[in-house]
């Protein structure tokens, strides 16, 4: 076990710790609202550790991970490595993780009042991340995924490199928004589940529709910046493949729209209340 799962492993066990304070916290326990801030605080400085451990093995070629293997190389430019972070599923899943840290920290400095029960489902949803991690992490060795080709400790001299499809600049910003735009939906959807908890269906709207604002333009942006790189790069001769890469961006953007126009109306209204909480949860 190296440090990069060490670090993964810390976060995952802080984070289930921290959601038995939270759950507290939302009961009312002043103490246990404090204790689960420091721990969720904590629990984001080591996956931040961990997320720089993976840019440094990137930059520094270190080929005897597996995920830095398969998507680098030597002749790569810099801009590239960097990319190759999110090339693969388990980089994105730990920039996913990342990102919900970063916007936990934002819901806590806003001091919400269902910052708790916020907080609850943002770490529920970092839990089933981490698990995958701990599972497919990205700092597994190269002989621990591939025992027939490679014999313990030993380093290639090269990477097998990144897609040729992907060497291209718009693979250094699509990815992480449109991965922002992911990790901010759970935002909205978790000021519907503290709505339901308290049985409060019209204050939530003001809380949570900056939240949904913000996720709807950030993955709309993603969207926008993929499109155009199919019609530019893949060449598909269009801006819409209708490939399942695309469809599970473009559908919860349809939902986000669709929730802040109904947010919209309730403001002003008062109508459409359960169909912004069903939006919100779907």
């Amino acid at each position: 076990m190296n440090t990069g799962t060490i670090l993964i492993l810390v976060s995952l066990a802080l984070s289930l710790v921290s959601l038995y304070f939270l759950a507290r916290g939302a009961a009312g326990n002043a103490m246990a609202k404090t204790t689960a801030r420091r721990l969720f605080y904590l629990s984001g400085v080591s996956i931040t550790f961990a997320v720089i451990l993976l840019f440094f093995a990137f930059i520094s070629h270190s080929f005897q991970f597996n995920y830095v293997y398969n998507y680098s190389s030597r002749d790569l430019p810099l801009a590239y490595l960097v990319a190759g972070f999110w090339a693969g599923q388990e980089g994105t899943f730990l920039l996913w993780v990342f990102i919900l840290y970063i916007l936990g920290f934002f819901i806590i400095r806003s001091n919400d009042r269902d910052e708790c029960l916020v907080m609850s489902i943002i770490t529920v949803s970092q839990i089933f991340l981490l698990l995958v991690l701990v599972i497919y992490s990205p700092f597994r060795y190269l002989w621990q995924a591939h025992p027939e080709q490679f014999a313990p400790g030993s380093i290639p001299p090269d990477g097998a490199g990144l897609n040729p499809l992907l060497q291209d600049p718009w693979m250094v910003a699509h990815p992480p928004v449109l991965f922002l735009g992911y990790a901010a939906a759970t935002i909205p959807f978790a000021y519907a589940i503290a709505a339901l908890l308290r049985n409060d269906f019209s204050t939530w709207i003001a809380r949570s529709y900056r939240w949904t604002l913000f996720t709807m333009t950030s993955l709309g942006i993603g969207i926008f910046l993929g499109g155009y790189w199919a019609y530019k790069v893949l060449g598909w001769g269009g801006y819409w493949g209708w490939d399942p890469v695309e469809n599970s961006s473009l559908i919860p953007w349809l939902v986000l729209v669709a929730l802040m126009h109904g947010m919209i109306v309730q403001r002003r209204t008062g109508a459409l209340v359960r169909t912004n909480i069903g939006l919100a949860l779907a």
